[in-house]
C-alpha cells in the first residue's frame, strides 16, 4: 500500500499558536511578596495562579501572629512582623483583582489622624502612630466582648457604636478611640481573615452584621488611599474574649487618580471562596441614585435587589444582591454579565458592562490525562498531553496496581500517609483520656494500639470545619468498603462527621455517610463498614468533621473533656491500590512525557503493566493526577519500522494514510522522509525542487532502510500520473525526469510504501 505527497502550487493555510509565561506579576516564584501585583483576571488560569502564589501565601497566618499581648495583664501587646505581612498580601491580592493599584503599605511610622470629623475624645499625642492606635481599638475591642454576644453564643452588634464606644468600655484611651474611629473593625477574626470578612460584608465577624453600604469593602478599594496599619488581638478563654483586628484607613491620601469603574465581585474570573452575597460597582464621584441594574446568566434574566447606593465611605458606590444563589463552581464555572446604567458622571448618564465569571480555583479545565500507546515498544515510548497555560512544570508517576492491605491505626511513624489538614491548636493523632465526674475508671479514646485520629474544632466559631485525608489512591473492586472504628466524643447536635470519597483528584467530594452529634459521647468504639460504588475508578478518602451555623465543643471552653470525632483501624476491603514506583519531572515547555527505562527506573519489561498519571503544577500547586492509562509494552523487535515509529513517539498521529498535522503529508509519508507528523511548519522541506536545464528534480533525505517512489503529472487528473527514477545517494532520495518544451505546469509527488 502507498501513500502519497504532491508538490503543488496551493498554499497551505498554517495556524500559529502563541502564549505568554505568566500574566501576573511579579509573577511564579515571588509569592513571598506582599505588594506591586497586577493580575489579568480576564485569564482564568492566570486567576488560578495568583489565588494558589499570593492568596493561599497568607493562609495559616495563625502560626505567625506572635502576640506578645494579653487581655489579664491589661496589655495590648504587638504582633510579628511576618504576620503583618500576611495581611498587607492579603490587602494587596484584593486591590489586584479588583483592577487597582496593589501598593498598600502596611506602615510602621506614620502618625495617626487628628482632622476633623475626630471625635475630641479620640485626640492622642500627635506623634502616636496608626499602628499603635489599631493594636489599642482591637485591644479594646476584644477586651468588650460581652458588647458582642448575641444571646444564642454568636457575635452580633451590641448596643454601642465600637467605633465611638461609651466611656464605661474597659481599656479605653484617646490612643484606642482613635484607632477605633478611624479603623474598619472586625471582632471574632483577625489578620487576613479580618481582611475578608471586610471584603464579603456578609460575615458577622465585620462589625457584628451584614452590611448593606459595604463600607468596610469600599475603604480597602479606595482609589485614593496608600497607606493602612493594623491591630490583631488573638481570643483567649480565661477571661473570655474574642480574637480583634483594627485595620486603619485613614489619612495621608493621593490625588485623586484618574478614575474607572472598581467591581467587587471582580470583572472576568473570581474563585468562589471569595464570592460575597452583596456585589459592589464604585467609580469616584459617580451619581448612582438612580442607577438600574441588568443581571443576566446564560439562561437569562437573574432577579436583584439594589441594597444602597449611598455616596459615603470612599468612593461612590451601588450593591446589591442576587435575589437567588449562584450554582456551586465545584464543576462547572457560573459566569454572570452586569450591566449597570443610568450612572450621573460630571452630568452625564454613562453605562457600564462587564463580566464575572465565578471558578473553581482548584479546577483546571485542561485535560491532565495522557494520550498514547497502551502497547509500546520495550524501548520506551512519548506519552501526549494537552498543555496547560501558566503551567510550572508537569509530573508523571509510574504505578503499578496491588491489592490494598494498608492499615492506618494514627500511631506514631505512621502519618506518611495522612494528610493532615487540621488546626495547628491540636494534634490530629491523639491519646485521650476522660475520667468522667464520680466515676472510678478513665476512659480512654483510642482502639487500637495507642492513639487514634481526632478532629475537633480548636474555637467556637462560624462554619467550623476540620479534615484529614488518606494520601493513598484506592481502585475499589466488587464488593467494596471502607472499614473503621468510630467513637463520638462531645459533639453538639448541629455538628457533623461525614466520610467523603473523591474520583476527580479531590476537587469535588461526594458523601458517603454522615454521623451528627448528641451533645454527649459514646461509650465506645463501633465499626463501621461504608461501601464504595466507585468501582474501578480512581478514589480518595477524607474525613470531616464540620458545623455551618456554629455554636460548637470546642478546644478553647471544653479541653478538659473528649471533644470532637475519634476515628481507629481504618482500612480498605475488596479494593486496590496504585503503589507508586517513580516520578519523573518536566518542565513548563513539555508537551509530552516518556515511559522508558529513565522514567520507570529501570528497562520496560515486556508483558508488564506501568501504570501512568500526569499533573500539572500552576501557582505554586501542584493540581489532581489526571486518569490512569495503562500500558503494557511490546518486543521492540516485534513490530515494523512504521509500528516502532508510531507507537515510540506519536501514537496520537492516526494511521499511515492519516494527516493529523493537515499539512497535505500523510504519516507514512513523514515517516520516510523523517519528518514530523505533528508540526505542520516543516512542510516547506519536502516541497523543494529545482528546475536545472528542463530536468525537473525534488530531493530529500530518507531514514535508514527507508524506500520511497516517485510519480509526476501536468494535470492532477487521475490517471495522469507516471513514474519518475529515484536513486538514493548517501541517504537522499533524488527524483528527477525532463519535462518537455512547452510544458507549463508539472507536479511531483513521493511514494511511501507501507513497510
Amino acid at each position: 500500500m502507498g501513500s502519497y505527497f504532491t508538490q503543488s502550487v496551493l498554499a497551505v493555510a498554517l495556524t500559529a499558536f502563541s502564549s505568554s509565561a505568566y500574566a501576573w506579576e511579579p509573577g511564579v516564584g515571588n509569592e513571598s511578596d506582599t505588594s506591586g501585583f497586577a493580575v489579568n483576571t480576564q485569564s482564568r488560569n492566570d486567576v488560578v495562579s495568583f489565588w494558589h502564589c499570593v492568596y493561599t501565601q497568607s493562609e495559616g497566618y495563625e502560626n505567625r501572629i506572635s502576640w506578645t499581648g494579653s487581655i489579664a495583664s491589661s496589655s495590648p501587646g504587638t504582633t510579628s512582623a511576618a504576620f503583618k505581612n500576611d495581611i498587607e498580601r492579603r490587602i494587596n491580592y484584593f486591590r489586584a483583582m479588583a483592577g487597582m493599584s496593589a501598593n498598600i503599605n502596611l506602615t510602621s511610622s506614620a502618625t495617626v489622624e487628628l482632622g476633623a470629623p475626630t471625635p475630641a475624645a479620640a485626640m492622642p499625642p500627635p506623634s502616636t502612630t496608626k499602628v499603635d492606635a489599631a493594636q489599642a481599638a482591637a485591644f479594646m475591642s476584644s477586651s468588650n466582648s460581652a458588647e458582642y454576644l448575641s444571646p444564642d453564643g454568636g457575635v452580633a452588634t451590641g448596643s454601642d457604636d465600637p467605633h465611638e464606644p461609651p466611656p464605661s468600655w474597659s481599656q479605653d484611651s484617646a490612643t484606642a478611640r482613635n484607632g477605633a474611629f478611624h479603623s474598619n473593625l472586625a471582632v471574632g477574626s483577625y489578620g487576613p481573615g479580618a481582611i475578608d470578612a471586610y471584603m464579603d460584608e456578609d460575615d458577622q465577624a465585620a462589625a457584628g452584621a451584614e452590611n448593606n453600604d459595604v463600607g468596610h469593602r469600599r475603604l480597602i478599594l479606595f482609589s485614593r488611599i496608600q497607606e493602612m496599619a493594623t491591630g490583631d488581638v488573638t481570643g483567649t478563654s480565661d477571661p473570655f474574649a474574642f480574637s480583634a483586628n483594627a485595620l486603619y484607613v485613614s489619612g495621608n491620601l493621593l490625588s485623586p487618580p484618574t478614575p474607572h469603574y472598581v467591581a467587587w465581585p471582580n470583572s472576568g474570573y473570581v474563585p468562589a471562596p471569595l464570592l460575597p452575597i452583596r456585589w459592589s460597582l464604585t467609580y469616584p464621584n459617580a451619581d448612582f441614585s438612580n442607577a438600574s441594574l441588568a443581571v443576566s446568566d446564560n439562561s437569562g434574566s437573574v432577579g436583584t435587589t439594589i441594597v444602597s447606593t449611598t455616596a459615603s465611605y470612599g468612593d461612590a458606590t451601588i450593591a446589591w444582591k442576587l435575589n437567588s444563589a449562584v450554582p456551586s463552581s465545584d464543576t462547572a464555572d457560573q459566569s454572570y454579565t452586569v450591566t449597570v446604567s443610568n450612572i450621573i458622571i460630571n452630568g452625564t448618564a454613562h453605562s457600564h458592562t462587564y463580566p464575572v465569571t465565578i471558578i473553581n480555583p482548584d479546577r483546571l479545565l485542561e485535560s491532565s490525562n495522557l494520550l498514547g500507546s497502551t502497547s509500546p515498544p520495550d524501548t520506551g515510548a512519548n506519552y501526549f498531553f494537552e498543555t496547560v497555560p501558566h503551567a510550572e512544570a508537569y509530573e508523571i508517576e509510574i504505578s503499578s496496581q496491588v491489592t490494598a492491605t494498608w492499615f492506618e491505626g494514627a500511631e506514631d511513624g505512621t502519618d506518611a500517609n495522612i494528610i493532615d489538614n487540621t488546626d495547628v491548636a491540636y494534634d490530629l493523632r491523639e491519646a485521650i483520656t476522660y475520667t468522667p465526674p464520680g466515676a472510678l475508671t478513665t476512659e480512654k479514646f483510642w482502639d487500637t494500639g495507642s492513639k487514634a485520629f481526632r478532629l475537633a474544632f480548636p474555637r467556637n466559631e462560624f462554619d467550623a470545619f476540620q479534615s484529614f485525608e488518606i494520601d493513598r489512591t484506592l481502585i475499589p473492586q466488587t464488593g467494596a468498603q471502607l472499614s473503621f472504628r468510630f467513637r463520638r466524643g462531645y459533639m453538639v447536635a448541629g455538628t457533623q462527621f461525614e466520610v467523603q470519597s473523591s474520583t476527580n483528584g479531590g476537587t469535588t467530594w461526594n458523601n458517603l455517610e454522615t454521623y451528627s452529634g448528641t451533645n454527649n459521647y459514646d461509650s465506645s468504639f463501633t465499626t463501621k463498614n461504608i461501601a464504595l460504588t466507585s468501582t474501578g475508578q480512581n478514589t480518595l478518602i477524607r474525613f470531616i468533621l464540620h458545623n455551618p451555623s456554629g455554636g460548637v465543643f470546642d478546644l478553647d471552653a471544653y479541653a478538659a473533656f473528649p471533644i470532637g470525632a475519634f476515628i481507629d483501624g481504618i482500612q480498605p476491603i475488596n479494593c486496590e491500590t496504585l503503589q507508586p514506583q517513580t516520578t519523573a519531572s518536566y518542565p513548563a515547555s513539555a508537551d509530552f512525557v516518556t515511559l522508558d527505562a529513565s522514567s520507570a527506573g529501570g528497562p520496560l519489561t515486556a508483558g508488564n503493566t506501568y501504570i501512568m498519571r500526569l499533573r500539572t503544577k500552576v501557582g505554586c500547586k501542584w493540581f489532581a493526577f489526571g486518569d490512569s492509562l495503562k500500558a503494557t509494552p511490546v518486543t521492540a523487535a516485534s513490530l515494523s519500522t512504521y509500528e516502532l515509529w508510531f507507537r515510540s513517539s506519536y501514537a496520537i498521529i492516526g494511521n499511515f494514510d492519516d494527516d493529523y498535522d493537515a499539512d497535505g503529508i500523510p504519516n507514512g509519508v513523514e515517516h520516510v522522509l523523517g519528518l514530523n507528523p505533528m508540526d505542520a511548519t516543516d512542510t516547506s522541506a519536502a516541497l523543494t525542487s529545482t528546475l536545472d536545464g528542463g530536468d525537473l528534480e525534488l530531493s530529500h533525505s530518507i531514514i535508514s532502510g527507508g524506500t520511497v517512489e516517485a510519480e509526476y503529472s501536468y494535470t492532477l487528473e487521475a490517471g495522469s500520473w507516471n513514474s519518475v527514477t529515484v536513486t538514493n545517494s548517501g541517504g537522499v532520495a533524488t527524483a528527477s525526469f525532463a519535462v518537455p518544451t512547452g510544458k507549463t505546469e508539472c507536479f511531483i509527488r513521493w511514494k511511501a510504501i507501507e513497510p
